[in-house]
């Protein structure tokens, strides 16, 4: 298929959304959607009798422009939509097979960047569609990239039109490609260009520190100095091999003393600074056990002492465990934004590492450390808690606005509020307060699984299921690898119906049972259920008792469905006490309207569902008086 034709066909749609729809059809890796889903991705701020009629529109425009290309059929029937194209086309392979030909076609490449462009034109539909368009975009860059990188270390000291087509191409694409960039600047600099290549570096630096607010890496750093020391003697300079990466395992150890309460706070830390440390490009994390053990380990001690909490911070190297480096971290819960800088630091140059301590986004250290404070106190998922956190997070938002990660936790703390608080209701407002941070957050970072995850579930909770998948498989797309996005995802897709895609999800994240947190289990033990495994519900709810106001219900329903009628019994009777005792609805309730409230908290697609979980927490209640419970 060639490239121009697809751009002919994108081109003659004047309808903006008709060509977004394309595009969406062309590049995403699903070969078929579902037109509700669609409508809602496209049109969701429309009423549904306008949002059918803009996409009838909408596919009419598609078919009349895709007349002239023989072997193209866009097919909609049974409520479904897919786009045919010849030889099982896929974009991204079909971009990087056309960039890895030899020599260099101008205007191939020409077209290559105007079908990436598109994930930039087409911005504005919707925020569910921009995000799309990020994530999108990333990965065609990542293709392209490989691609590129691939040739130009190939044709090293060889062919330097080439070499600069290709980087000045790749440049082009991303501005802050460094490899790309010091190529050309050593290009410029051979040719007796040097004040070209210092242009370069200075276009580059400005790029990353508006964009990135970080400097370039030190490799770069020292061309330049070269550069300037001898600006005539660019031939002479040998180009200095690429430093490996290092790889690290980070863990955290036991503590040392009583936590009272602390220890939610040092997890929080802990997995803040395992996030920084996996920006920087200089390593790369590697999990302990891993084939190719981690040649520097990192490792975080907390000590509860009576002062208050102080972390102990090794770096040792080697099999042998050699120490580099130790140093103490005094009350890390303030200012942590300034203490894990300069901890980063310190663990770079004991691994002699040159890094910026400029290299994380500054929100202020203040607005940071609140934020770790306010996860620390939903981590601990208790009443007493959650109504300091919500207040901490609202008043991170109200400060510093394009903090996306503050709105995340907001929207996802309210989404689980009534959850948290047996005996409320999770009303409208909170429903449409939880959306508005969520698209916050995901239009602050489209790159952040956190912020689709709980933008999926705002829309699961408003009644949006199709949205609510898209944006859990978005999630997936951007880390799959996250024990907490594969729990919440399988649970997000039982409730939405999609059973198949849930049970897998859950196979998988049960491979990760050894890094799993307690409280996925209940995630799982609903979806375990949802999707008819009765007995791996009972199991999981079994080894999760007491860490949800959820578990009660579906254990007794598990093990009423296994025929255990007893146990059923006596654990149903168990669960309406429990809750009792945690009750923040109209007091003295009965045990039916502690059963509408434990019915009422799931946003389930099918109705069918809840009346039969309905049915069957009755009839093991019922039965409670026959066993004595």
């Amino acid at each position: 298929m060639q490239l121009d034709g697809l751009l002919q066909v994108l081109e003659a749609l004047r309808l903006r959304k008709a060509r977004a729809l394309l595009y969406f059809l062309l590049a995403d890796r699903t070969p078929v959607h579902r037109t509700e889903k669609v409508t809602d991705l496209f049109w969701q701020n429309s009423d549904e009798h306008k949002a059918s009629a803009s996409y009838r529109q909408a596919v009419k425009h598609i078919r009349r422009a895709m007349e002239a290309m023989p072997g193209w059929a866009l097919e909609t029937s049974a409520g479904e939509i897919a786009l045919r194209l010849p030889g099982g086309f896929v974009l991204q392979e079909e971009l990087a097979a056309r960039l890895s030909a030899s020599g260099w076609d101008a205007g191939e490449a020409g077209r290559i960047r105007l079908l990436i462009d598109q994930t930039v034109q087409l911005e504005g539909i919707s925020a569910s569609f921009d995000s799309w368009l990020a994530i999108t975009r990333a990965g065609l860059l990542a293709g392209v990239r490989q691609v590129l990188d691939r040739r130009l270390a190939g044709l090293a000291g060889s062919d330097p039109e080439t070499q600069r087509a290709l980087a000045e191409f790749a440049v082009a694409l991303e501005p802050s490609n460094e490899n790309a960039t010091r190529l050309l600047m050593r290009l410029d600099w051979q040719a007796g260009r040097p004040t070209r290549a210092i242009e370069r570096y200075n276009t580059l630096y400005a790029h990353l520190d508006e964009m990135f607010d970080q400097e370039p890496e030190a490799e770069t750093v020292e061309l330049l100095a070269a550069i300037k020391l001898d600006p005539g003697g660019g031939g002479q300079h040998r180009q200095r091999d690429r430093l490996p990466q290092a790889s690290l395992s980070v863990l955290l150890l036991e503590a040392e003393g009583e936590g009272h309460g602390l220890e939610s706070l040092t997890n929080v830390l802990f997995s803040d600074l395992r996030m920084r440390m996996g920006r920087f490009r200089e390593w790369c994390i590697v999990e302990e056990g891993a084939p190719d053990p981690a040649q520097v380990r990192v490792t975080l001690k907390p000590f509860h002492l009576p002062a208050g909490l102080r972390l102990f911070v090794e770096v040792q190297r080697g099999a042998g465990g050699h120490l580099v480096w130790s140093e103490w971290i005094e009350a890390p819960q303030t200012d942590w934004e300034a203490k894990v800088r300069v901890l980063l630091s310190n663990i770079a140059n004991a691994l002699s590492v040159v890094v910026s301590d400029r290299s994380l986004s500054d929100s202020g250290s203040g607005i940071y450390d609140n934020w770790l404070r306010a996860q620390a106190l939903l981590d601990s998922w208790s009443p007493e808690t959650e109504a300091e956190a919500l207040a901490i997070l609202r008043e991170i938002a109200a400060r510093s606005p394009p903090f996306g990660p503050a709105h995340a936790e907001l929207a996802g703390a309210l989404n689980v509020r009534h959850v948290l608080l047996p005996g409320t209701y999770q009303t409208e407002e909170l429903k449409r307060d939880a959306m508005h941070h969520a698209i916050v957050a995901v239009t602050a970072d489209p790159l952040d699984t956190r912020a689709h995850r709980v933008l999926a579930w705002c829309f699961c909770h408003l009644g949006y299921f199709d949205l609510a998948e898209f944006h859990f498989d978005q999630a997936l797309v951007l880390n799959r690898n996250n024990p907490l996005t594969l729990a919440s995802c399988a649970l997000g897709f039982a409730f939405a119906g999609d059973l198949g895609k849930a049970a897998g999800l859950v196979a998988e994240t049960k491979r990760h049972a050894a890094v799993m947190e307690p409280f996925h289990r209940i995630y799982l033990a609903a979806a375990d259920y949802l999707c008819g495994d009765f007995a791996a519900a009972a199991r999981q709810c079994e080894g999760g008792a007491g860490l949800m106001p959820t578990v009660g219900g579906w254990h007794s329903a598990a093990l009423w469905r296994l025929g255990q009628a007893e146990a059923a019994a006596r654990r149903i009777h168990a669960y309406l006490a429990e809750l009792r005792g945690q009750w923040h609805g109209p007091p003295d309730p009965t045990d039916a309207q502690i059963l509408d409230w434990f019915l009422s908290i799931f946003p389930l697609r099918n109705e069918d569902w809840r009346q039969e979980l309905r049915e069957t927490l009755e009839q093991a209640g019922a039965s409670s008086c026959r066993f004595h419970a």
